[in-house]
Formats: C-alpha cells, structure tokens, sequence
C-alpha cells in the first residue's frame, strides 16, 4: 500500500456534523447562529431529513449569506440534484431573491497514511487533494501493486467534501493528473490563442487538459450526446480538439447505452477530465443509481476509463446492497499515478461524509471489468464506519493541518503543489477566493487570497505567505494552475485566476514567477477574458491546466475553460530569449590635456575616447539567428533642445544606428569630447519580432528581466594634483532625530547626514545607506550644500539586500560638503526587535581611498500602549414612580422587576504597542437594604475577552430581550410624557442624589480575562440588568433620589515583547444610573366629567332664554301709530296744490 498524504475541507457548525456536510452539497457550509456575516442578502433553506441508522435527524434551519447581484444557476442546479438524490422529503425557501451562495469556514487538513509494512523514508510523500494538485519529481511513488488501496478521512467527524461550488468541485467531481509542475509566466501568447467553442449553454470548457501529442480534452457537461439513448437529455461529453485547428472538436464516444437502473439524464458526465497521454479518465458525478426493489435515487458517481477504441465504466461505489450500507459518492477526485499506472478516487460524502480513497490498477480495470451494472475488483478494500469516538488516527495518520481564522473566505477551494522556489522540496499554494480584506477606507471587502506555504522538507512548511487581490467579487484563488517553467528561468511559475475579475468581469487569470523567496507578489502576466456569455457569468479561468508542451516547442503551454461562455482558450508560450548587451567606454575617465583625436577633414585635435558595444541573443527554442536595431544615444543626461556635449566622431552626430544579427562582430567608434563630464553613452535594442516568427506564427519574446538598454558614463579627469592620481578624503556623520521609537507607531524617523571630501576629486560618488526590513525610505528633506541644489536618491538591491543610493556629486571636489536629512518610515517591528540599525558609507569610483568609514545610526525601541476604559448607562436617568406599573411576583419576564439597564465597558488600546493579557474587574451593585437593586439578567462580550463571575446570574430564570438596549416604551411612556413639565423639579432632586455603590449595597464581582489587543481595537462589555423597582416603592425608600454605581477596573497584564521591559497600565472607571423621585402630578379631570359640565352648562342656557322669553324679555316697545296716519292724509292735498 503506497504513501498517499490527502487534504479536505473541513466545515464547522452548531449542528451535527452530517447535516453540515450534507448542507455542503450546495455550495459550502453554512454557520450557526453564532456566526452573523456581514452580508447584503440573507438566505434561509429549511427541509426535512430522513432518520438514519445511527442518528436521529431533527428539522435544521441555517442561514446563508449572499453576496451577489443574482443566483449562480450552477449553485440551484447541484442543490436540486442533491435533495433529489440524496434526501427523502425536503422543501426549499429562498427567503431573499438572487445571490451566490458564499462560503463559512474552513480548514486544509493535510493527512498522511504510511506504510507500516515498507516503512518510508520522511521524504516519500505524495501530496493530492480535492482541488487541483500537483507534486514535484522529488516526491517519491507509492511502492507498485495490483491491489487497491482505500484510506479514509482523517477526521470523520468534522470532515465534508473538499470544494464543491465556485470551483470544479461544483459538480463534484476533480480529476487530477500527477505529474512534474515547473512553472513560468511572462511570455504566454495573447495576440493569437487558440480558441474552441462548443454548443451553447453546455458548459463546454468546465473541466480542460492535454491529450498529448496534438490534442486537448475540454468537458461539457450539459451537453447533449451524440450518442444518447434510452431518453437520456444532457448526458454529458467530452471533446478532443486539435491544438493546430480550433473548429475540428470532436465528441468521444464513452457511454451509449440507455437508462435502466440508471439515471444518465443530466448527471454531468466530463465536469472533470483527465489524462495522462494514453488513457482518459472522464466521470459524471451527478450519476445516480438505484438498486434492486428499492425506489430511492443514489447518487454514486461514475466514471469511464478510455484506451484507444475501448472504454470500460469504472464505479467503486455502485452496489447491490441496501443503500444504509453503502458507501455514498457525492464527490469524486481521479489521479493517475503515472509511473505505477493507478487511478485513485476518492468519496468524501462516503459513510456520512467521513470520505474515503479508492485506488485501482488501470491494467485491472481493463481485465476485470463485468459487463453487467455491478463491477467487482477482487482486491478491491473498501473502509468501514469509523468509530463512535471518532479518533484521528483511524487508518491514517494526522500530521499538519494548514488553517485560516478568517471566516467565510473558503481557504482550501483550491491547491496546488509546486516547488515555486526551486529547493528541491514541494510547495502548497492554498486558495480562498471569498478572503475579505479591509480597503483604504476600513471597510471589509471581498478580494480574494493564496496562501503560499513554503516546504521545509520532511511534510514541514514555512509560514504562510499571502498573495491578496486587488478586485471586488472577482473571487481571485478560485483556481491555482501549476504550469511549469515557462520563461526557462529555473524556477517554477503559477497562475492564478479570478473568474470574475476585469473591466467587464468576463474574468483574469494572473501569472505570478517563481522566486527564491516565492511566488513574486507582483504577476508578470496579466490574460484577460474577452468572451462573453448572455446568460451567466463568462467565468474565465474557472478551470486551467498547465505544464504541458503541446506545440513541442520546449515551452510548456496553458490552457483555460471559459463555460460561461462554452468556450475554453490555449495559450501557448513564446520561446524567450535572452539577450546580453554590453557597452563599454575607453577611457573611463578623459584627461583633458591629452588630445589624441583629429576631427576627419580638419587638422583639429580633440580629446576622444572609444565606444565598443556587444550584443548577444540566445533561447531555447528561438531561432538560430536573430535580428535586432542598436541606437546609441550620447549626452543622453541632457535635456532634448539643449547643445550636445559629445558627438560621433566621423558623423559629427550625437546619436548612431545600426542593425545587428545576433552572433555578429562586435562594434567599435569614436567620439569627441568639447565640454566638461559627465558624458553618458546609452545603447537601446530591440528585436524584429516578424522576423523572428516560427512556422506557426509563433514570435518569441525578449526576456522582461533583461534592461533593454545599457548605459555608460565617461567621466573628465579633474582635481588630482600633479601625480594626476586622485586620493580623495570621504567623511560622514550621521544623527537621528529620534532616541528612541515604539513598536507598533507608524514612525517618522529622520536621519540628519553630513558628507564631506576633504581630500581631491571623487568620482561617481554615492551615499549608501542600507535600512533595517523593517524600514522604508520616504524622501529627502532640507538639503545645505553650495554645490548641490538637491539630493536624488533611489532604490537598488545589492546581494538581496535593499540599498538606499543618494548621488553626492560627480565629481564631488575636495572641500565639498553636504548636509541632508532623509526621512524613513519605521514599521512592521517584531516582537523580538530592541533596536534599528542604519548603516551608511560614502562610496567612489576612485582608485585610492575610495570609500569613507562606515558609520551606523541606531535607535532603540520602546513600548507604550494607553490603554483607556470608558463607560456608559443606557437610559442614564429613571424617573419614579413609574405610571401603570405594578409588581409581580414572581417575576415572568423582565419588566416585571423593572426599567431595563445597561451598562457597556469599552477597553481601548489606543497604541501604538499591542498588550497579549489583562484582567478587567467589574463591581456591581445588586443588592439594596435586604433587597434586590439592578438586578443582572445577562451579559454579551465583543472582542478578544471572556467573563465569569462569582455569583449566579438570572437566578429567577425571567426571559430575556435584547431587541432593545433602553427602557420599554410602556414603561417609560409617562416619564417621556412629563419630563419637560418636571425639569426643575428633577434637576433639584439630582443635586441631593444618594450614591449607591460597594461602599453602600452589596455588590458581585464580574471578571473578565482581555486577550490580545493591537492598536485601535477594543474589548466590549455589556452588562443587562432590571431596576428593582418594587425596593425604591418601600415607604424608606420613597421621595428619595440615588445615583446607583457600578465600577471598572483594568489592568494589563502581559504584553508580547521578550526583549524590552514594557510599563504595564492599569485605571478604572464608573457608570452611574440615577433614579430620582419626583412629586405625584396633578391628576387630570377624565373626559367624561368635561362633557357632562358643557352639557349641564347648555341646558342651564337654554332655560335662562326660554324663562326670558317667557316673561317677555325679547317684545320690542314701539311708538303710538296715530300721528303717522294723519301725515299720510295731508300730504297729497299739499302736493296737489303745488302743481296747481
């Protein structure tokens, strides 16, 4: 039995460990109550699960976090297929619309079986996994057997299927193909890849690899066969394309039979493929079965192993028994073992998600096979039930656990193993494409991470580096590719792809170079999707392969799934060719009075010096001749309209051309001085790319690493006395202006430096200053010289190590002196750090006394965390007695003792150092002349502290709410409805308050245990309690008013600096309530009283009138009616006369 070391996923939950796996189905785990995402969308699945043999299976409810604008139809598909194949009853409720499902927690478990028999040597592992994963040829096989081999998981209790959505495992389903990963990146093919396209909405490119020679596999496993029998829809396919010829796929004919026991229809047959040149191992992991006389759907898994014109059907776990003691293969992972020939595949949903590893000889799946549906191998071991004390050391061996305290990022969606750093042992490079980081603005999102664990050999590794994404969703680590050594360099490469990354999100896949240290943080390539779909998310890079030669041309090529958009993409790498330029000047330095040159045409001599340049090409791969333009460029340090101080000396120019062939002579010319140095020659090149093209059209590409251009200095001899030997006389001085920093602080230090020759001329002269790591260089601030306006420095690396060079002058002349300050920012100090150093040296190119004593700059460390404590009571005031409200005893719920308090304690670590341990100490008055006073119904904590106490809390059992953090609105109603009429009569209360605290009341202790704080994070403590009203109602206690107190104090304890005696603080403070007796109101006159008195009022009006009336009050007097009549009778006669 071979050394197989395998890596799950492992999912933790409130809820019984099988629910959670079987939850996995869908697209991850799902957490407790405990856990509450920060999410937009919430989703919540309730269903039903039958009662299995060894557990009883309540309802569950678990919520789901959703971070999407809209569902992942690839997520509802896997969950449909799930309930109908796996679960009895079941309902599903998708309380918010739309939405990827995102992922909880999780953990990569790496588990070694070793041979007890053989007794491996500690280098002879064999790393796989339930994600893409590769291993070195370092790595030694599994000793050679025709039996099969089954291990299973390491921890039956927590384990669940490896990665099942966002990645390949979506469907179940990884095929990996063991082989040796080197890797490269820079020089992939984007101008003219090839593309292959296959029918629309089949997922054509969710699974890729090579098919050696010419070929590749692409899987779509909603695609119709073209083979389909017996009513099968959506069988499944595999297509083989010619690399040379993008419209020439065609379908491999694996399964033609109909569906009996069998149920083919959408069972997603080629969501993984591989192969390792001769055979083809292709499996639908959807494939469901049914046994005889039972009516249930088991989705088993199947897969077909193909040899030229023969496929046989390969599925360990299909069986005649009753289904309970079956072994359940929701999730499948393929390997071939190229040198023993071997496929392992593994179950993780096998006996209730505890998983297993089945291992068969390929020559045996060929000779044993049965034709009919049950298909024995005699030496096949199949793994029992794990025990009840599901112990880790069942069958295998657990021996490193790779793990992530972040929660929801999905770490370990994706593996690889690779060695990227060229040492000779492997690598594990882990993804978590839903890893949320916070931005410039301090908020969490979403960019995705890989985690790069360097091997140390013996299964040991490094910590953990981290290569972060840049962009929102794009779900970067979604799948690592080893691709081997693209660019030659001699070490091996990754890619990294983000499904939903780029301008349009149509996805990116990043190339990251191999390096001493790791994979380079920065990519060297960046390919992008250009495909689009109209139904669903392009997704491209969702599946890669790499490290594999397909066009021969010694560069392995990489190929990308894009089913999105039922396409998948081949980029092929470009031989890379490098390209060493040299440029040399004689002499270096030009004396003057030495005249050795005469201008062609004239009888002028002139002080001249040779130019000779050499250019050399080479590249496995490329052609054997190569054709580049050379420019040589002088004066080059001068500005474009200013006078050239140097010229070719035969075409009096400043500048010189030429085509070269790769191998030719060397070239040589002359210039001619007319001013003073320096004088800068530069050579450009560059490669003919048409020219250079092979048959395919392929162009190689010059090295990124290689400059492409090459500069020279010739420098004029002045200042040396009369032996014409220049002895310079470096000095330098440096001061901090800082004694003394803290670890933790984002520290400004400046270095104020003082250069001075005191000697003759130096030449090219450069201040090295060599920082500490943890240091980096911010800028150059008041510069004081008479021969300098200002000071340029920069960056360069000597041997690895990171130099600071500041030019001094060329020539800095004898009595020259400068005065400057730089400025570095200090950070990232460890925990064993005393002191930075900073190193400092002048440096010429003279020949004598070239260099000045190095000096260094030290400044010592310090810690200093303020640590403050702060506190609050929500309400801060209560005001008695309270309207309407009566005591009950006993108490059900909590506004039967009272008012709802609360206090909350907030320890700070204002920084800048980091504290491991305090203690925080809360006294609480609970108890008031034999009664109780706040009573304490609970307490909630946030951030890195726990809490105990010496007595018990909530001893009454009333029910409690914290949907609020104040006073109920009943309870208060009558306060708020006549505070503003009591103001003066509350604010003369409050100035004769009795305070009621340790010294006054009985008082329990609450305490807590702070651990680590970092700068600006804080520990939080809420204390919920109920006023005792019932106690303040004693006629002793009437038309009184208390301050009631409750007291904090912390101290820290420890803090993580070995080396340094840091000064631990420590305060206190106090919360107050007060709760003031304010004199009995008025008591308003009810409302019916008001009517019945307007209405008396009436009735009394009305009898007042009619008694008035009655008596005659309302007849008017009016004048006697005689006089009037006799006026009417004489008037006429007098009228009549007038007109007579």
């Amino acid at each position: 039995m071979g050394n197989i070391v395998t890596q799950y996923l492992y999912f933790y939950s409130s809820t019984a460990g099988y629910f959670t796996a079987l939850i996995q189905c869908l697209g991850g785990c799902f957490c407790s109550e405990r856990y509450k995402p920060d999410v937009t969308l919430r989703t919540i699945l309730r269903w039903h699960t039958h009662t299995h043999t060894h557990t009883a299976s309540p309802r569950v409810c678990i919520r789901v976090s959703v971070r999407s604008q809209r569902l992942d139809e690839l997520t509802l598909l896997r969950f449909r297929r799930f309930l109908n194949g796996s679960v009895q009853t079941g309902s599903l409720a998708v309380v918010a619309s739309g939405g990827v499902l995102s992922w909880c927690c999780g953990v990569v478990v790496l588990t070694l079986e070793r041979d007890r028999t053989s007794g491996p040597t500690p280098d002879q592992w064999t790393l796989s996994g339930s994600t893409l994963t590769s291993v070195s040829s370092s790595i030694s096989p599994p000793s050679s057997s025709s039996s099969s081999s089954v291990f299973p998981a390491a921890n039956p209790r927590s384990s669940s299927p490896a990665a099942m959505a966002g990645g390949r495992a979506a469907v179940g389903l990884w095929v990996v193909l063991l082989l040796v990963q080197r890797c490269g990146a820079f020089n992939l093919d984007v101008d003219s890849p090839s593309v292959y396209s296959g029918p629309q909405g089949s997922y054509f490119g969710f699974s890729v690899d090579f098919f050696k020679p010419s070929d590749v596999l692409i899987g779509a496993p909603r695609a119709n066969s073209s083979s389909s029998g017996g009513g099968v829809v959506e069988r499944g396919a595999v297509y083989s394309c010619p690399w040379r010829s993008s419209s020439s796929c065609q379908q491999l004919q694996f399964d033609s039979s109909g569906a009996q026991m069998e149920f083919k229809s959408k069972q997603w047959f080629g969501a993984s493929v591989r192969s390792d040149g001769e055979h083809i191992l292709a499996c639908a992991p959807l494939y469901q079965w049914s046994t005889f006389g039972v009516s249930e759907r088991e989705p088993v898994g199947t897969c077909f192993l193909k040899k030229g014109g023969t496929v046989v059907e390969y599925s360990p776990c299909r069986s005649s028994q009753y289904p309970t003691s079956r072994q359940l293969l929701h999730d499948i992972l393929q390997l071939f073992h190229e040198k023993n020939n071997r496929v392992v595949v593994g179950g993780p949903g096998s006996f209730y998600w505890q998983g297993q590893l089945i291992s068969d000889d390929v020559s045996e799946i060929f000779t044993r096979v049965d034709q009919g549906f049950i298909t024995p191998y005699a030496n096949t071991q199949a793994t029992k039930s794990a025990s009840a004390q599901y112990d880790d050391s069942y069958l295998g061996e657990h021996t490193r656990t790779h793990a992530r305290t972040h929660m929801a990022a999905y770490f370990g969606h994706s593996v690889a193993a690779s060695d990227v750093n060229n040492d000779g042992v492997v690598d594990l490079l882990v993804g978590a494409p839903l890893f949320m980081d916070r931005g410039s603005d301090g908020k969490l999102k979403e960019v995705g991470q890989v985690s790069v664990h360097l091997g140390r050999g013996g299964f040991s590794f490094h910590p953990a580096q981290v290569l972060t994404g840049s962009e929102k969703y794009a779900r970067y680590g979604s799948a690592i590719a080893a691709l081997g050594d693209l660019d030659r360099d001699g070490f091996n490469d990754v890619a990294i792809s983000a499904p939903y990354g780029g301008p349009d999100h149509h996805g990116l896949v990043y190339i990251h170079n191999g390096r001493p240290q790791g994979p380079d943080p920065s990519p060297s390539q960046v390919l992008q999707g250009k495909w689009a779909s109209s139904y669903m998310p392009a997704s491209f890079g969702y599946s890669m392969t790499g490290n594999t030669d397909i066009d021969q041309n010694g560069y392995p090529d990489l190929i990308v799934g894009v089913f999105g958009a039922d396409k998948a993409v081949l980029y092929r790498a470009r031989p890379v060719v490098s390209v060493n330029a040299t440029l040399d000047i004689t002499p270096q330095i030009i004396n003057p009075e030495e005249k050795a040159c005469t201008v062609p045409g004239t009888s002028t001599m002139v002080s001249c010096f040779k130019v000779k340049y050499c250019l050399k090409a080479s590249g496995p791969g490329a052609p054997q001749t190569l054709s580049f333009r050379v420019d040589l460029m002088l004066d080059r340090l001068k500005q474009k309209e200013a006078t050239k101080r140097v010229l070719f000396l035969h075409g009096r120019t400043f500048q010189y051309s030429k085509n070269m062939m790769s191998g030719g002579k060397e070239g040589e010319t002359d210039c001619r001085r007319n001013k003073i140095t320096p004088i800068s020659v530069v050579m450009e090149y560059s490669l003919d790319y048409k020219l250079a093209a092979d048959r395919t059209g392929l162009q190689p590409i010059v090295d990124m690493s290689a400059p492409s251009n090459v500069t020279k200095q010739a420098h004029i001899l002045l200042d040396c006395g009369d032996d014409n030997i220049c002895k310079p006389d470096l000095r330098l001085s440096v001061k901090s202006n800082h004694q003394q920093i803290y670890i933790g602080d984002d520290n400004a230090l400046t270095l104020e430096i003082s250069a001075e020759n005191q000697g003759e001329g130096a030449y090219e002269t450069e201040l090295h200053v060599y920082p500490p790591q943890q240091a980096d260089f911010t800028g150059v601030g008041a510069v004081h010289s008479q021969t300098l306006n200002r000071l340029s420095c920069f960056y360069k690396k000597e041997n690895q190590t990171k130099v600071v060079v500041c030019d001094l002058g060329n020539p800095m002349k004898g009595g020259t002196k400068v005065v400057a300050e730089l400025r570095f920012s200090v950070h990232q100090l460890s925990e064993e750090d005393t002191s930075v150093k900073f190193d400092l040296q002048i440096v010429s190119s003279n020949q004598f006394n070239n260099t000045s004593p190095r000096v260094s700059s030290v400044t010592k460390l310090a810690v200093l965390a303020t640590v403050s404590i702060r506190g609050t009571s929500s309400p801060s005031q209560v005001l008695l007695p309270i309207a309407n409200w009566k005591p009950k005893e006993p108490p059900v719920v909590g506004d039967d003792i009272g008012p709802q308090i609360v206090h909350v304690y907030e320890l700070l670590n204002n920084g800048p150092s980091t504290f491991s341990k305090a203690s925080l100490e809360v006294e609480w008055p609970y108890q008031f002349k034999n009664g109780s006073l706040l009573y304490i119904t609970s307490y909630e904590t946030e951030g890195p502290i726990n809490c105990t106490t010496d007595m018990e809390i909530n001893p009454l059992n009333v029910s409690v709410s914290r949907t609020h953090t104040h006073t109920p609105a009943h309870l208060q109603g009558r306060n708020r409805n006549h505070v503003r009429k009591r103001d003066l009569e509350s604010r003369d209360a409050q100035s004769d308050l009795h305070t009621l605290d340790c010294s006054t009341a009985e008082c329990l202790r609450l305490r807590c245990q702070v651990g680590r704080l970092e700068r600006r994070k804080n520990a939080i403590l809420f204390i919920y309690s109920r006023l005792a009203v019932n106690n303040f109602l004693r006629t002793e206690n009437q038309n009184r008013s208390y301050a009631v107190r409750s007291t904090a104090s912390f101290t820290v304890i420890e803090m993580p600096y070995k080396n340094l005696e840091p000064e631990l603080p420590s305060n206190s403070t106090t919360v107050s309530v007060s709760v003031v007796w304010v004199a009995e109101p008025v008591v308003p006159i009810p409302g019916w009283v008001v009517a019945l008195a307007v209405l008396a009022g009436l009735l009394l009006l009305a009898l007042l009138i009619f008694i008035m009336y009655k008596l005659g009050f309302f007849k008017r007097v009016r004048p006697p009616q005689e006089d009037c009549t006799e006026k009417e009778q004489l008037q006429p006669e007098e009228n009549g006369n007038a007109d007579a």
